[in-house]
């Protein structure tokens, strides 16, 4: 049998296998809910009964999921920032939703959308002007968005990095700025700059983790806390999206990196028919007036679906958002 010909094959036999046997899609929603503290070992899981933002609460474009939370306060309003997953692209968009009091959110609409997918919209605000740094692997960068109309408008900043990195995080810490970032090889890299738009240096530890899918990817904001840096870190083992981590940093210098894990801290309810029963992997916080803090978590469930009917939906998205 030649080359091409036991391609063919392969390709034929995946598409029946796929015909006989379904596919498993992961849908993922977020809810937000309050708390007296910003780490626990056993979050208040009773809070996390219904989702505050699902794909059916996207209006303007077909929602496959939503995901990756990240809150910012503006004045008296609060702000959540999101990935969408686009039926119609394929690509992930980044949607913003409005609250008065955190706790019931109003959808919004897409605020960024480029030729690449995109994710993890870590929002913050620096001399007094709102920044973005999603995840934008697939263009071989690391983008920097500013508001040009906050939180409607968007645009390119700068390129901070070249490379594919995932989910970026990035802190000020003891005079100089911090990024915390993954990689598709399960790498966990640091970089450091003196200023944020400058040139970024990687740190002489980096990679700090090599070839390890459980604790190397981030997983929200990085958090300063009793002078010290917490990173999360979501775990991908057994599969994509199955917890959630914290490491305390206890040196953090141009020269050393030393961390601690603390504990985990989300998983999967286990549940039927929960929102979050198979995983979550991604949470922030936001500290309010009142010493509480505002977080926002995600979660997922794995459903079973028909191919055909899977490939039609997604033909059918495609169709209506070009009428």
């Amino acid at each position: 049998m030649s080359i091409v010909s036991a391609w063919n094959l392969k390709r034929f036999q995946s598409w029946m296998a796929l015909l006989r046997q379904g596919m498993v899609v992961s849908t993922w929603s977020i809810k937000v809910f309050r708390s007296d503290h910003f780490i626990s070992t056993e979050p208040q899981y009773q809070q996390l009964t219904i989702p505050s933002l699902q794909a059916s609460d996207v209006t303007d474009v077909p929602a496959e999921f939503v995901a990756d939370p990240f809150i910012i306060q503006h004045e008296s309003d609060y702000f959540l920032f999101f990935e969408i997953l686009n039926k119609a692209s394929g690509q992930g968009e980044i949607g913003v939703a409005t609250s008065a009091d955190g706790m019931t959110w109003k959808y919004g609409r897409v605020v960024l959308r480029e030729k690449f997918h995109l994710s993890y919209p870590q929002v913050f605000k620096h001399n007094n002007e709102y920044f973005m740094l999603p995840e934008t692997a697939e263009s071989d960068r690391v983008i920097l968005y500013k508001a040009k109309n906050f939180p409607f408008e968007w645009e390119v900043h700068c390129d901070l990095l070249k490379g594919n990195y995932l989910d970026p995080s990035i802190v000020q810490f003891n005079g100089k700025w911090w990024m915390f970032t993954g990689t598709e090889e399960d790498n966990f890299h640091v970089f450091y700059s003196d200023d944020l738009e400058g040139t970024w240096t990687e740190h002489p530890q980096s990679p700090i983790i090599s070839n390890n899918d459980k604790i190397s990817r981030p997983g929200g904001r990085l958090i300063i806390s009793d002078g010290c840096v917490h990173r999360y870190t979501q775990a991908d083992y057994p599969h994509y999206g199955e917890s959630v981590r914290v490491f305390k940093v206890n040196k953090l210098t141009e020269q050393e990196y030393v961390e601690e894990e603390v504990s985990l801290i989300l998983s999967g309810s286990k549940e039927e028919k929960d929102w979050r029963k198979d995983g979550m992997h991604h949470i922030d916080q936001l500290l309010c007036k009142d010493n509480q803090w505002l977080i926002a978590v995600d979660g997922h469930t794995f459903k079973n679906m028909n191919y055909i009917l899977w490939k039609l939906d997604r033909m059918k998205s495609k169709l209506f958002s070009q009428v």
